[in-house]
């Protein structure tokens, strides 16, 4: 029988800097996971990492001419190895150097090293929920960039999410709008408002309208004699929010 004929996967061929385009560290642990996931199940090497393509034996009994028995090499173990130790190099090649340190430096396989670091990102500590969650009550815009700004809050989210603690979007939007300044008040009243509508918007709604208000709210810094307010009024009638 054609053993490659029934091959469930090949081994690996593709380059990964192509695909994960994130080196993991202590912070991106979801986009990290979720580029990772979507590159092994395009090359149908995810049941490596999740456990679901389990190591084969190593060694087989195998029938001889003359009626025995004799233990041979397993081919579907080689192959597996061989897959196994590509995908190990594709993890840990897209590690910063304290992951590698700190969490998978004693794994021997592909599913130790993911379950290790789920293990490491996941866990839903006392201390690491309170941290998570004293950073959402007290981030603030300051002097960041209104995009840098909502990434932070959307990546404390995610991390939250990640250890079992989702937010409710309303509290996503309250926590951005609590964040800013005393220059922000149109927008937040105009979001504010719109919470109690029929159709509640979610998070990644309210983003485009904060950041086209922000937007033009610096387009005005130059020009003392038009203050915020007055930007937003005589902009209200054209549709710069989404």
């Amino acid at each position: 029988m054609d053993y490659r004929a029934i091959e469930p996967y090949n081994p690996p061929m593709l380059d990964i800097v192509n695909s994960v385009t994130v080196k993991l560290t202590e912070k991106n642990y979801i986009l990290w996971k979720r580029q990772f996931e979507a590159f092994l199940n395009g090359q149908r090497l995810l049941g490596f990492v999740i456990g679901s393509t389990p190591q084969p034996i190593p060694v087989i009994n195998a029938p001889t001419i003359t009626g025995t028995s004799t233990r041979v090499p397993n081919p579907d173990y080689h192959l597996w190895f061989q897959t196994d130790q590509v995908i190990q190099s594709w993890l840990l090649g897209s590690f910063s150097e304290d992951i590698i340190q700190s969490a998978v430096v004693h794994c021997s396989s592909s599913l130790e090293i993911w379950n290790t670091l789920a293990s490491h990102f996941n866990r839903a500590t006392s201390s690491r929920l309170f941290e998570l969650q004293r950073k959402l009550q007290t981030i603030s815009k300051q002097e960041k960039t209104m995009n840098d700004y909502l990434r932070d809050i959307k990546s404390i989210c995610d991390q939250l999410t990640s250890i079992g603690n989702p937010v409710p979007e309303r509290m996503k939007i309250f926590t951005a709008l609590f964040g800013l300044g005393r220059d922000y008040e149109p927008i937040k009243t105009s979001i504010e408002g719109s919470m109690d509508s029929q159709i509640t918007p979610a998070f990644d709604d309210i983003v485009p309208r904060l950041v086209a208000f922000d937007d033009r709210l610096q387009s005005y810094t130059a020009d003392t004699s038009v203050i915020p307010h007055l930007a937003f009024n005589t902009t209200r009638g054209r549709p710069f929010f989404t």
